[in-house]
């Protein structure tokens, strides 16, 4: 099969679905402290969330003309290589709520430092903040706003995040291309993920993935779920990561982007983060590699 290659690194379109997340607990998308933040692994990104009765995590954002945030903030998680250029979309989904968002190097105010920060728009006006050429590395994206009362409107509530652009080029790998192809439903296989019990799938010599690939470019959706939980997808033989790859409640169906490493056996594992007893179906489409 001829396969085309390209060392540009960008997200290939979705196969399934708008890639979108939801809350791992009842205050929305994005993960609401430092120990569990939501990935940002592929762009174009999409998220919907609602701040009200998240964690106030930080006060002092170090951020220019954004020295103290008071109020509920969610936290994404993203690592950018050299050629990164993003821009971050933030829309309030109410006419009131005053929104803001900013990026530190480390997820604490006493860890990295403020790299960029956005907040000119008034009540239930959207922020866009564009970075470029960042250092390599992890940064933490804060969707935050001030205690309801302190500026033109509610300091919580619903909002969609858009994120654009390219994360840059990882390493000296070559991508290429694969036709659209299923590597895992467990609709057919079966049986539905459970809670807690990871489950590994061989991903070499499947839909023209060879031995010696390094990671998938893959869309994953969840489905049927009788519980709200999270869905982690990661290397095989590896422990489970604290990100999520998609976000659920019970009854939705959910789709997000991701890029994905294998494991050394050439495997991935699914992780389904739901209460006991808690079920759902996972689907894992591959549209190319890393090699």
């Amino acid at each position: 099969m001829t396969k085309t290659r390209t060392t540009r690194f960008f997200l290939l379109p979705a196969l399934v679905l708008a890639a979108a997340l939801l809350p791992r607990g009842a205050s929305g998308a994005g993960g609401d402290t430092c120990s569990a933040p939501t990935a940002i692994s592929a762009v174009p990104y999409n998220d919907t969330g609602d701040t009200t009765g998240a964690t106030d995590n930080v006060r002092l954002t170090g951020c220019a003309g954004l020295l103290s945030q008071e109020g509920p903030d969610h936290i994404y998680q993203f690592n950018v290589f050299a050629g990164n250029s993003l821009t971050f979309t933030l829309t309030p989904g109410s006419a009131d709520y005053d929104i803001s968002m900013y990026i530190r190097s480390g997820c604490l105010p006493t860890s990295g430092e403020c790299v960029a920060s956005r907040d000119v728009a008034k009540g239930g006006q959207a922020e866009t903040l564009s970075v470029s050429g960042l250092s390599p590395g992890t940064y933490f994206l804060y969707i935050d706003s001030p205690l309801s009362g302190d500026k033109e409107g509610p300091g919580n509530g619903p909002y969609s995040l858009s994120v654009t652009g390219t994360l840059g080029v990882p390493n000296p790998a070559s991508f290429y291309t694969v036709p659209p192809c299923r590597v895992l439903d467990t609709r057919e296989s079966g049986p539905a993920l459970s809670a807690g019990v990871p489950r590994t799938v061989p991903v070499w010599n499947q839909c023209a993935i060879p031995p010696g690939a390094k990671s998938i470019s893959a869309n994953a959706t969840v489905t049927e779920p009788n519980a709200g939980g999270h869905l982690t997808v990661y290397p095989g033989g590896t422990s489970v990561p604290a990100t999520s790859t998609i976000n659920y409640r019970a009854g939705q169906t959910r789709a997000n982007n991701a890029i994905v490493p294998l494991g050394t056996d050439g495997t991935i594992s699914a992780f389904s983060g739901q209460p006991p007893g808690g079920t759902v179906h996972v689907i894992l489409d591959v549209n190319g590699y890393f090699q």
